[in-house]
């Protein structure tokens, strides 16, 4: 129970952390951001020919900003490697339940085994097609022809621009991780299947448990025995008197004697 709830503990701990780090890295882009801005419009205002974004500039915040989104990687990583989840909701996840029945099949079928390669397909390709979704962005967000433009179309038309181009391809790397994932979902629910029918063909080939002869025979012996004494008792009057003591021993319990 101790070793549970130490694991629990850091489990929220290491969770803590990740949301921190993440949530402190959002506010400190957007400050950058802001900052960016406002240095560049002061700038404008005595040399108009300044501008508001460059590579350099864009380059200097990513720098400020990535020992905490390193720090956020990193948690993010340990928290993996430990097993870190959600401990209220363990069978609510199919992967947990998948393991568990799994364990009790002595030898996995080639169905299972096939849905086992299927999801780990599933897994890395949905990772790999939400990283390659991502390329774009960052070849956008790294380009600084795409934020030169600010001194002719102005800042909210260049933001506009950005989101534009941003958002499609973010919906299209989360599209893709949601679907790979449902399908692992569904890949891991018949691996369940095949397992319980496994486990169940592997009870069914038991040998049921015999008794050995000697303990058949005492049982045997034991029986024939108390029938003997039974039909002793009832012809010596035994079983009368038994009868007539316990009408007596009634009959005064209750005051009627």
């Amino acid at each position: 129970m101790e070793i549970n709830n130490k694991e629990n503990n850091h489990g929220t701990i290491l969770k803590t952390i990740q949301i921190i780090l993440c949530v402190a890295y959002v506010v400190f882009m957007s400050i950058q951001v802001i900052v960016i801005y406002n240095t560049g419009t002061a700038a404008r205002a005595t040399d108009p020919r300044a501008q508001i974004y460059t590579s350099e500039i864009a380059e200097n915040a990513l720098l400020k900003g990535l020992p905490v989104l390193i720090a956020a990687i990193v948690v993010t990583v340990i928290a993996a490697v430990l097993g870190i989840r959600n401990k209220e909701n363990l069978f609510n996840d199919p992967a947990i339940v998948r393991d568990l029945i799994v364990s009790h099949v002595k030898e996995p079928t080639a169905e299972m085994k096939a849905e086992r390669l299927k999801q780990k397909k599933l897994h890395f390709g949905g990772w790999a097609g939400f990283t390659l979704s991502m390329i774009p962005i960052v070849m956008y967000m790294t380009n600084s022809n795409n934020f030169a433009r600010a001194d002719q179309q102005g800042l909210e038309q260049v933001l506009l621009s950005m989101i534009l181009f941003i958002l499609p391809w973010t919906l299209i790397g989360i599209g893709i991780l949601a679907v790979a994932f449902i399908l692992k979902d569904k890949s891991v629910k018949k691996e369940i299947e095949f397992a319980k029918s496994c486990e169940k063909k592997e009870v069914e080939k038991q040998p049921a448990k015999k008794h050995s002869k000697a303990v058949m025979i005492v049982r045997c012996a034991l029986l024939i025995i108390s029938v003997i004494f039974i039909i002793l008792g009832i012809n010596n009057g035994g079983a009368n008197a038994v009868l007539t003591k316990a009408i007596t021993l009634c009959t005064e319990c209750v005051g009627l004697g």
